[in-house]
């Protein structure tokens, strides 16, 4: 193994990490700001951030006509809708329940694959979709102090939509990517598309002074240029160049990690509290991860996934 492989391990662990507290510095931004307004001053960042290094690598990338348009539906589905109601799902739940639905992505958007695009399922994968659903189920379905079952509220509910769009988003990355478009392009234009329709619906929502109701202090400033340009851009490039070096499936291995960084960060940053029902949820969930993503040695699939490295998983 290179030097450059053994250095692509510390990069991804960085980077879930930073995606696990991510989520913590939204639901802290979200203290101090309308959920809408987090998401329409965070994203044009990211997607600005990125820039640089599509111009450096590919100059000014002009998309076709049918590009363009699966570029919207991505800045629809994988940032509007998404960082919309993950800004908006952690001001009712908290991070650790956020994290745990999220961390879902890799079964849902192999079982919707397997539903919707014509993904083989097999034995294996359906194990683990099963075990990650379980885990999620618990946690959605426990609320009280001593873990007993029942609705915990809508905030759970609407991560389970965040991830949902995210998903969707994704899917219509592989599509775009059959059409040669590099995966970085693909990210930073539809980052940037989601910044606008974004920025349309907070002044839609809020009024033309909508910009008047961000109050950071100098630590809100720090967090949102962490969340924008350390969790969404760097996060992003790095995440992409763990796929060129191990493959997508070895690098979708470190989700796991996620919703552990985001159950420390929230302990740590927000005092939240650990339960025994967020430990069972989160073994289940990263065991369902494991066996759905897991790929025998020697074992080389037909065709590869075209864009598995899709970008911000929560970024």
């Amino acid at each position: 193994m290179g030097t450059a492989n053994r250095w692509i391990y510390v990069v991804l662990a960085f980077v879930v990490a930073s995606w696990g507290l991510n989520i913590v510095m939204v639901k802290y931004l979200t203290e101090t700001a309308p959920p809408f307004l987090v998401a329409a001053v965070r994203m044009p960042l990211a997607g600005l951030a990125l820039l640089p290094f599509v111009l450096r690598k590919y100059g000014w990338y002009r998309p076709s006509r049918k590009q363009w348009g699966l570029l919207c539906l991505i800045g629809l589905t994988s940032i509007f809708f998404h960082q919309l109601f993950l800004a908006s799902g952690v001001v009712t739940t908290t991070a650790t329940n956020a994290s745990l639905i999220l961390g879902l992505n890799p079964l849902t958007t192999a079982l919707l694959a397997a539903v919707f695009v014509g993904e083989k399922m097999n034995a294996r994968l359906a194990l683990g979709i099963a075990a990650g659903f379980s885990g999620v189920v618990i946690v959605v379905l426990s609320g009280s102090a001593d873990a007993s079952v029942e609705v915990s509220g809508w905030g759970d509910l609407i991560m389970v939509l965040s991830m949902l769009g995210y998903v969707a988003g994704g899917l219509l990355i592989k599509t775009i990517a059959s059409t040669g478009m590099p995966t970085l392009v693909t990210t930073a234009y539809s980052t940037l598309i989601g910044g606008i329709l974004l920025n349309i619906g907070a002044f839609a929502q809020l009024g033309p002074g909508a910009y008047g109701l961000v109050h950071f202090d100098g630590t809100g400033w720090l967090v949102m240029l962490a969340s924008a340009w350390i969790a969404s851009s760097l996060g992003t490039l790095g995440w992409n160049h763990g796929i060129k070096l191990l493959g997508a499936n070895k690098t979708a291995m470190f989700i796991n990690g996620m919703p552990f960084a985001s159950m420390v960060g929230a302990v740590l940053f927000l005092g939240e509290h650990i339960r025994w029902i967020h430990v069972l949820a989160f073994v289940l969930t990263t065991l369902g991860i494991v066996i759905g993503t897991y790929q025998p040695r020697g074992f080389a699939p037909r065709k590869p996934p075209a864009a598995a490295g899709s970008g911000k998983l929560n970024g």
